[in-house]
C-alpha cells in the first residue's frame, strides 16, 4: 500500500536575469524574456549554528561545530552565489528554514537593487528529518507543493527519505514548475537503496505525467543520488543529447507500468558526456549524479558543471567541508543550465 502525503514546507518573500543564449531564428526580446538560469547546489550538511538535537553526529561533537563557523560558512555560500548569480538556486542538504532566512538576508545586504536579490524563496522537508530542499528566485514563486511516499510493501522498513519540492515561476508570461529531487543516497548498499530511489523516481513521473496533461513545461532538478548513465536513456531527443526516461509504476497492482521524457544535458548526441568532469568524485571517479533536466516546452541551450575555485581544488575537484578546521565549501560541485521557455 502506498500513500502521498504533504511535508514541511514554508515559503518567503524578502524585501531587504541571466540571459541565456537564444535559439537561432527566435527574436531576441521573446527570447530574452522567456530566458533563465538556474543552478542546483547540494551544499553538504549545511547546519546553523543552534543544536536542536536532529544534526548529524559531526555537528553535535563538543567543539567541532559553533555559530561562530556557521557564519563563517554561510558567508562563504553567499559569496558563490553571488558570483554564479544565476536568476534562480536550487539548494539540498539546508537544515531548516531559519538558513534560508539568513542566507536570503545577507545576500540581500550585499546589494542596493532589490531586483538583482532573490526576493523568493520556500523550503520543504520532512518532519523530524535532519536536512531539506530550498529555492531561491529572483522571480515569484507559487504554487508551492510536497510529494512524499509511505511504502509498507517492500520486505525492509521504509528510510527516511526526502519529499519531492513542486514550485511553480512565471518568465516572459510563461508559467513554468520546478522539481526539486534529494534521493535515497547509496550510504546504506547500492543494491538495498535502489528499491527506495526507484519509488521516488515513481512520484516524480507520476508528477510530470500529470503535467505533460495539462500541456505544461518544467526544469527538473537536484541530486538524485544516480548516475546519468544509470537511468533508462533515449537519444533520440532532438536537442543534441539524450532523454532520461522516468519511470512511472503507477498506483495500483494492474496499473502497466509507463516512462515519460525529460530532456539530459549531461551527454552529447553520439552518446558521450558532454562533459569532461561530473558533479561529484568518488574513490577516483567521476559521478554525475546532480542533475538539470528539461521536461516540455522548456529547453536547455547551455550546461556546464561549476569546478571554479575556491569552492573546487586544482584538478576541478569539489573542495569539501571539513568540519574539523572549516576549510572548504560542498563534496559537490554547483551545475548550471541557461533555459528558454517557449
Amino acid at each position: 500500500m502506498k500513500k502521498f502525503y504533504f511535508g514541511l514546507v514554508f515559503c518567503f518573500l524578502f524585501f531587504s536575469c541571466g540571459i541565456s543564449e537564444c535559439e537561432s531564428g527566435e527574436n531576441k526580446r521573446t527570447c530574452e524574456k522567456s530566458s533563465f538560469s538556474i543552478a542546483n547546489w547540494n551544499v553538504q550538511t549545511f547546519f546553523d549554528g543552534h543544536t536542536d538535537g536532529s544534526e548529524y553526529k559531526d555537528f553535535k561533537s563538543a567543539g567541532k561545530w559553533s555559530n561562530d563557523k556557521y557564519h563563517t560558512r554561510l558567508t562563504r555560500l553567499c559569496e558563490v552565489i553571488t558570483k554564479l548569480n544565476a536568476d534562480i538556486f536550487v539548494l539540498e542538504e539546508i537544515e531548516n528554514e531559519s538558513v534560508i532566512y539568513d542566507i536570503s538576508n545577507q545576500l540581500a545586504g550585499n546589494s542596493w537593487d532589490s531586483g538583482a536579490n532573490w526576493t523568493y524563496s520556500c523550503f520543504a522537508k520532512e518532519k523530524d528529518s535532519s536536512i531539506g530542499c530550498a529555492v531561491l528566485s529572483k522571480f515569484p514563486l507559487f504554487g508551492v507543493k510536497t510529494h512524499s511516499l509511505f511504502v509498507n510493501t517492500q520486505k525492509y522498513e521504509q528510510p527516511s527519505m526526502r519529499p519531492l519540492l513542486e514550485v511553480s515561476t512565471e518568465i516572459g508570461g510563461r508559467e513554468i514548475t520546478i522539481f526539486v529531487n534529494h534521493w535515497k543516497s547509496k550510504s546504506s548498499g547500492e543494491y538495498e537503496s535502489e528499491i527506495w530511489r526507484d519509488w521516488q523516481e515513481s512520484v516524480l513521473a507520476g508528477k510530470l505525467k500529470a503535467l505533460e496533461t495539462r500541456g505544461g513545461s518544467a526544469v527538473i532538478c537536484g541530486d538524485f543520488n544516480r548516475d546519468a548513465s544509470e537511468f533508462i536513456l533515449d537519444f533520440s531527443s532532438g536537442q543534441g543529447g539524450a532523454n532520461t526516461l522516468f519511470r512511472h509504476a503507477g498506483l495500483s497492482e494492474n496499473y502497466t507500468p509507463s516512462h515519460v521524457k525529460a530532456y539530459s544535458p549531461w551527454f552529447s548526441a553520439d552518446g558521450s558526456y558532454a562533459t569532461s568532469i561530473g558533479s561529484y568524485f568518488y574513490k577516483g571517479s567521476w559521478e554525475r549524479i546532480d542533475h538539470i533536466f528539461s521536461f516540455g516546452k522548456a529547453r536547455i541551450t547551455g550546461f556546464t558543471p561549476k569546478a571554479e575555485a575556491p569552492w573546487s581544488n586544482e584538478d576541478k575537484t569539489p573542495a569539501a567541508y571539513k568540519i574539523y578546521n572549516g576549510n572548504g565549501y560542498s563534496d559537490h560541485l554547483p551545475i548550471m543550465a541557461n533555459v528558454i521557455v517557449k
